[in-house]
């Protein structure tokens, strides 16, 4: 089951703040590797938006509906977002 997962400083990898700063790279070039404390500071800035993120889908998911048409009629469906802590 795939869950969604914000990231910490010591946890980055496969999280959405990693794919943030991922998508960042893709536009600007490659980001600075130094000082430690440049990285962390904007790796703890990319977790922030993450975790603001994922708890707004998750507080607002009611809203997020699927629609399938099977040929006689409409099912809808709500999501269940899952979130890895």
């Amino acid at each position: 089951m795939a869950e969604l997962y914000a990231g910490t400083l010591t946890n980055f990898n496969d999280s959405m703040a990693q794919e943030i700063e991922t998508a960042l790279t893709s536009l600007i070039g490659a980001l600075p590797s130094q000082p430690e404390q440049l990285v962390n500071d904007r790796r703890a800035l990319f977790i922030a938006i993450a975790q603001g993120v994922i708890t707004h889908l998750k507080n607002k998911q009611a809203a997020v509906e699927i629609t399938f048409d099977i040929g006689f009629g409409t099912v809808t469906a709500n999501t269940d977002i899952k979130v890895r802590p």
